[in-house]
């Protein structure tokens, strides 16, 4: 698989994260108020797209990144911090929308929410660029075909 269908793939699952996030976020819209089990479902759901595309994401990219002349070390990138960052997101919304206050849930679920969409941005800066994944990376001479 080459580096720029190795993005587009990611970037899909980041177009569905955002789908599922946008669901959650229009059952938290002002004036609605929620089953809780509805929202669970809700948070499942994304919980589960996270889950499966941190698993894509640390597989897909730490071979690309090893293999890209110039760039950092996988590992300083792809670290352990970064795959933490994913499973404590997903804790989080689970634990917030077990809350027994119906306003800390809609205030701690939409924080998370927030965070998430901030995270996706940042690796989409930072990890799922041209510069790194496009069809003009250029491998170093020991790496794997792409």
């Amino acid at each position: 698989m080459t580096p720029s269908q190795v993005r587009a793939e990611l970037l899909g699952e980041h177009f569905e994260l955002r789908r599922l996030i946008e669901q959650a976020q229009a059952m938290l819209g002002e004036g609605s108020s929620p089953a809780r089990i509805d929202l669970r479902a809700a948070v499942d759901r994304l919980a589960d797209a996270l889950l499966q595309h941190s698993q894509h994401e640390e597989a897909a990219l730490r071979v690309i990144l090893a293999a890209v002349q110039g760039r950092a070390h996988p590992d300083a990138v792809m670290d352990e911090h970064h795959v933490a960052e994913h499973a404590r997101l997903v804790a989080v919304l689970h634990a917030d929308v077990d809350d027994s206050d119906a306003s800390a849930v809609r205030t701690r679920v939409v924080a998370a929410l927030d965070e998430l969409e901030s995270h996706m941005a940042e690796e989409e800066e930072m990890l799922l660029g041209e510069d790194l994944l496009g069809d003009g990376a250029t491998p170093t001479s020991d790496a794997e075909e792409w």
